[in-house]
């Protein structure tokens, strides 16, 4: 069944009484499975691995069709939900208390286009912005001197280019040696099992309206096969404002 014809099944189900406790329908359940699995860009299969359920039953949850609710609680895990958030009853919203939720969660979200750090390009575009912003969610604390060293060479070829930009007599075979051990730094990552995706985000702060943030996001193929294909992520603008004194830096929220 096709991604429209849940939405049309969704939009022809009666609208619940605000206040009423009710279980989710099988087509919401539908729709919230199939809208995130596709987000994390995992394949049917992918899904039915880590929920320890058949493809079969993926696709018959896709299908908004009637499934066990231990099945459903376990692709609510897989997908990084708490058992019974798709099972348990749940008082309907009214429409003013849906927009303020999506206001809540979505209002401060920025979408940035990611791509796999692979070139010298993109070590010299992420070295021109002011500061660098790491996402790791689920990447264990083991893995924090790889991560952080990243951070650095960046932080270093950052510097290199904004002194070269001050002083033309500096060597380019230098800068090119270090987008070198930078790339190669990217590729011991990956050797571990991360994805590592990057992009440039627009972040302007109090009398710095052309501020620049780097986002370099760390996901583990383990658990997060999808990461490679993923083109855009969602960052929370808080993550990258300013405390009052400019000096401080970016608010330390990485992990939001």
């Amino acid at each position: 069944m096709s991604f429209q014809k849940i939405v049309d099944k969704v939009v022809k189900l009666g609208r619940p009484v605000p206040g009423e406790l009710s279980v989710p329908a099988p087509e919401l359940v539908a729709f919230f499975v199939c809208s995130v699995r596709s987000m994390r860009q995992w394949k049917k299969g992918t899904l039915a691995s880590f929920a320890g359920v058949s493809l079969s039953t993926v696709e018959r949850v896709e299908r908004g069709e009637q499934v066990s609710v231990e099945y459903i609680d376990r692709i609510a895990i897989a997908l990084g939900y708490e058992m019974g958030y798709l099972t348990s009853p749940r008082a309907a919203k009214t429409d003013e208390e849906g927009v303020a939720n999506l206001d809540e969660v979505f209002g401060e979200m920025q979408a940035v286009s990611v791509r796999p750090l692979r070139t010298e390009r993109q070590v010299r575009e992420l070295a021109q912005c002011h500061a660098f912003l790491p996402h790791r969610p689920g990447v264990e604390h083991e893995f924090d001197e790889e991560i952080y060293g990243l951070v650095e060479w960046l932080d270093l070829a950052s510097f290199i280019l904004g002194e070269s930009a001050t002083n033309h007599r500096l060597d380019k075979t230098p800068r090119r040696r270090l987008y070198r051990d930078i790339l190669d730094h990217v590729e011991n990552l990956e050797r571990l099992g991360m994805t590592v995706l990057a992009g440039m985000m627009d972040a302007p702060q109090p009398g710095i309206p052309e501020w620049k943030m780097a986002v370099v996001s760390f996901s583990p193929r383990a658990t997060d096969p999808g990461a490679a294909k993923r083109r855009v992520l969602l960052v929370d603008r808080r993550c990258v404002a300013m405390r009052p004194n400019f000096e401080d830096g970016p608010i330390p929220r990485e992990d939001r």
